[in-house]
């Protein structure tokens, strides 16, 4: 029950928007340029991000997100995860795929931060690491072994096919040396006065190009608050993923990080009480409903409207053939109005003549992001005629009782799908998600996972199904030092960080 609980109860939303990701929407009180002040306590740096003291920077044993956002500087990957499904190269120079077999070949010349060469072995038992690591598990869980061909070579053995295999091999790979972990990142740990900070990695293939040779470290260890440290210049961004249901303004200048949260509505098509299990009911709503309308007023806007679960980028899918993300409002009405709802009460409420068109939504309101999203579902679901009901429960074991109930149309959830989009969760008897899912989807899913069907022909059953209804992935927030320019939106804010300029006054 404790993983269904988490899984679902991520949703939230405000009823105000961040504007163009610079606006705020609560006021700490903002201080003047002129008040921050360089973060040179440690090293002589004009950069400084937030960690963990008592944690650690080793990526199979640091468990803070503070840590864990700045591993990618001290470690590369054979592939970023990308947000079209290909993976963008990293150490990996090029990759075939041949079914289950994924034959990866490195770059040539490629060192660790201490000179040693990154071999296929180091990759190797970096996978091995990985595969037993929370953090990577469900990541890495298609894939079955890994060998290696020669020193440069590594073959990865899968479970299933996957298109987007590339996407999952982002995980850390680490030379161990005694107690040290070492990476081949742009930057490595060092020590001054047995306090760290990020060094420039002068083995980096790309050393020539990095502005910024040393980026100081603040320990945020028992601080209560990320205020004062960002106003008083101790750290450069602070990153808020809004999972905690509030949002501290500390500045006039924000950038978004992409995250694979994918917000969704649940839908229960097995409870004969509930107009949501007839298949018509739930198409319509899936193709009329205003995500962008939905996704304006969640999560300070901060969020990207999708009609499939899979991301809008994605290479393999037909956009030709997607439902759009305002809403197809003539579509979804003719379906409902060729099923015999053409009528109105009293208060609007479509009717057949003896039942009338109502839905009800679940939610908890236990985070102050979640109702917003559920008014404004219901809001979307009136203008094509719906009668609409939204049933709170306070707390997150009573909204769980409720779903294991059953007795429920529709209710809010949300889930951190990994890069490759696996969505065993939703489509297994054991998954936590599958509340109110036919299982005769489940084959469906199986086949797509497989490999017998492709990507096209699933998103075409998930479309007449509906099994769930995908709303959008949403972001997080990153405060940044408004004297601080080149650091930009996208999928790892970090990873320009070589790059960060402080605007120093004459």
């Amino acid at each position: 029950m404790k993983k269904r609980i988490i899984a679902v109860l991520l949703i939230a939303s405000m009823a105000f928007v961040l504007l163009s990701c610079n606006g705020t929407t609560e006021d700490t009180g903002t201080t003047d340029e002129a008040d921050y002040i360089l973060p040179t306590e440690i090293v002589d740096a004009d950069i400084s991000l937030p960690y963990i003291g008592t944690d650690s920077f080793d990526p199979y044993i640091a468990e803070s997100q503070l840590n864990r956002d700045i591993i990618p500087v001290i470690y590369e990957s054979l592939y970023n995860s990308t947000a079209d499904g290909r993976g963008e190269a990293r150490l990996a120079s090029e990759a075939q795929t041949d079914g289950t077999k994924v034959t990866v070949k490195l770059k040539d010349n490629i060192e660790f931060s201490d000179g040693t060469a990154v071999t296929a072995e180091y990759v190797k038992k970096s996978f091995e690491r990985a595969k037993n690591n929370s953090h990577y598990e469900n990541l890495l869980s298609n894939i079955e072994s890994v060998s290696t061909l020669n020193d440069s070579t590594v073959v990865f053995t899968l479970y299933n096919p996957d298109e987007m295999v590339l996407n999952v091999l982002n995980f850390p790979i680490v030379r161990f040396s005694g107690d040290k972990c070492i990476g081949s990142g742009r930057y490595c740990v060092k020590y001054l006065d047995e306090i760290p900070y990020l060094n420039v990695n002068t083995s980096h293939r790309d050393y020539d190009k990095t502005w910024n040779n040393k980026v100081a470290l603040y320990d945020m260890s028992g601080t209560s608050s990320p205020v004062y440290a960002f106003k008083a210049g101790k750290i450069s961004v602070y990153k808020q993923d809004l999972s905690e249901g509030n949002y501290k303004n500390l500045s006039s200048s924000t950038v978004s990080e992409d995250m694979n949260n994918l917000v969704y509505v649940g839908v229960n098509s097995q409870w004969s009480g509930s107009l949501t299990s007839l298949s018509w009911v739930r198409q319509a709503i899936n193709i009329g409903i205003n995500r962008s309308s939905i996704a304006a007023s969640s999560f300070l806007g901060q969020a990207t409207g999708v009609v499939t679960p899979f991301r809008n980028e994605f290479y393999r899918l037909n956009t030709e053939e997607l439902a759009s993300v305002t809403g197809e409002t003539e579509k979804a009405i003719a379906i409902i109005e060729r099923n015999g709802y053409t009528d109105f009460n009293s208060d609007g409420i479509r009717t057949n003549g003896a039942t009338l068109l109502k839905v009800d939504i679940l939610v908890c309101v236990e985070n102050q992001y979640k109702l917003s999203v559920a008014e404004s579902l219901k809001a979307s679901l009136e203008e094509l005629g719906f009668g609409v009901s939204i049933t709170e429960k306070s707390t997150a074991e009573d909204f769980v009782a409720a779903l294991e109930e059953g007795h429920y149309g529709l209710y809010i959830g949300e889930t951190k799908l990994t890069p490759n989009c696996d969505m065993t969760e939703f489509f297994t008897e054991a998954g936590t998600l599958n509340y109110g899912i036919d299982e005769a989807f489940f084959e469906v899913y199986a086949a797509y996972k497989i490999g017998t069907d492709s990507v096209n022909t699933f998103v075409e059953s998930f479309s007449t199904e509906v099994p769930f209804i995908p709303i959008y992935y949403r972001k997080a927030v990153v405060s940044v030092n408004p004297n601080i320019s080149g650091v930009e939106s996208g999928n790892y804010v970090y990873e320009g960080i070589c790059n960060w300029k402080m605007q120093k006054s004459e």
